[in-house]
């Protein structure tokens, strides 16, 4: 058994894959009004923004595994290539949240005005 993490890209959809299947069947229940698209927008912004972040994450740690292989017991460095700049990530992350939020109070202030 090796030593070093496998960061082969199937590893990566194992995880990925279920995730996005789960968000599209959760997606096919939601609201069927003339602003449903607003819902739907939400439910998947979240999940899918996680996964494309996870995604170059992903891709960081393939590229840092291969100038220097990574040990199984390094967590602190597997960590670092896959969240990468801290600001980058907690910008991202608040994005996704206000991008979310948005599209959930226009859904439920035009579904109050009957728009």
């Amino acid at each position: 058994m090796s030593p070093f993490i496998n960061t082969a890209w199937p590893r990566f959809f194992i995880g990925a894959l279920p995730i996005a299947a789960f968000v599209l069947l959760l997606n096919g229940k939601a609201d069927a009004s003339p602003n449903g698209w607003l819902i739907q927008a939400a439910l998947l912004l979240m999940p899918f923004s996680f996964l494309v972040f996870f995604g170059f994450g992903w891709q960081r740690l393939r590229k840092a595994h291969a100038e220097y292989p990574i040990l199984k017991s390094e967590l602190h460095r597997m960590l670092a290539a896959l969240i990468g700049n801290v600001k980058v990530a907690a910008l991202w992350f608040g994005l996704t949240l206000f991008g979310t939020f948005a599209l959930m109070l226009a859904w439920v202030l035009l579904r109050k005005t009957g728009g």
